[in-house]
């Protein structure tokens, strides 16, 4: 019987599976069931993903990132096990792109299903190394997850992510472009801008839909630029994302965005973010990202 280990973070959306309601959606559909908690301290130790057939993650985008970050450096791992998700974040962004929506009570794990290839980033700068799944980048979002951090927000995750986006607003009607540089291609951009990302998915932050091409496993990212100009567009797209009226006729207008596998970029203020953690000390290093050779595996609802 094949078996499949849980990653559990147990204060994902309000705790709204517990440990033994996982255990017993995985023996329902019929395998054996394994058990960690990302609350454990030293789960990480512990997470031996080497005997399973699939994963099962209840979390949601941080812990996502948690489990790939141990994935991606297990040298001793060929190929990661493929990975089934139940959504129990805010944003949810990564389980969204998958079309995994927020699972039923009659949930059941399928392991035959449908799964796709999902590439990210590797990013060097100073000697140091990281990656990331979902986006990298400058300007309005480091300050948006600067700003929430002193923040209390709503308990209910659409009202938690619409008081985001008139946080983001604020932001946008406040915020001084800063210079950036961007190399890649053979070519070089300069300018002044409200944002410069690197995108694997089309959603950031708050379901902020900014590079609907952007797919995990077409093998390049999207180069998102918003620059200094674009500010009123920038804030009408805004205000139509929190009336739930925004449209990508509304996006095209106002960002530029470029198909590229790798990139060195700099920039003149002082954040940068990777994914959703948030970098402070930045002072101007070269950041060098590229795609990854190998990749992650999820199971997918998505239809051809």
């Amino acid at each position: 019987m094949k078996t499949i280990l849980i990653v559990h973070n147990p204060t994902a959306g309000n705790g709204r599976h517990d440990k033994e309601e996982l255990i017993q959606i995985v023996k329902d559909s019929g395998y054996n069931a394994e058990y960690i908690s990302t609350n454990y301290l030293f789960w990480k130790k512990h997470f031996k993903p080497e005997g399973a057939d699939a994963l099962l993650l209840a979390g949601g985008d941080g812990t996502v990132r948690k489990l790939a970050k141990n994935l991606i450096n297990k040298k001793d791992l060929p190929k990661p096990p493929p990975i089934h998700l139940i959504p129990l974040g805010t944003a949810n962004n990564i389980s969204k792109v998958l079309n995994v929506v927020q699972q039923k009570e009659s949930h059941k794990i399928e392991l035959n299903g449908k799964s796709s290839r999902f590439s990210y980033g590797k990013i060097k700068s100073a000697g140091k190394k990281d990656f990331f799944l979902e986006s990298f980048g400058f300007g309005i979002f480091p300050k948006l997850i600067s700003e929430m951090k002193k923040r209390s927000t709503p308990d209910d995750p659409e009202e938690k992510l619409r008081a985001t986006l008139k946080v983001l607003l604020e932001i946008v009607r406040n915020y001084k472009p800063k210079k950036a540089k961007i190399e890649t291609g053979g070519i070089t951009i300069k300018g002044a801008f409200f944002l410069v990302e690197l995108m694997n998915i089309k959603l950031i932050g708050p379901n902020f839909s900014l590079a609907p091409n952007a797919i995990p496993a077409d093998e390049h990212f999207e180069l998102v630029l918003i620059p200094e100009e674009k500010r009123k567009e920038l804030e009408v797209y805004i205000s139509n994302l929190i009336k739930n009226q925004a449209s990508e006729e509304d996006l095209e207008k106002l960002v530029t965005i470029i198909p590229v596998k790798k990139a060195k970029m700099k920039w003149s203020g002082s954040r940068a973010h990777i994914d959703d953690n948030l970098i402070t000390d930045y002072f101007g290093k070269k950041f060098k990202i590229k795609l990854a050779d190998d990749y992650l595996e999820f199971f997918t609802d998505i239809q051809d």
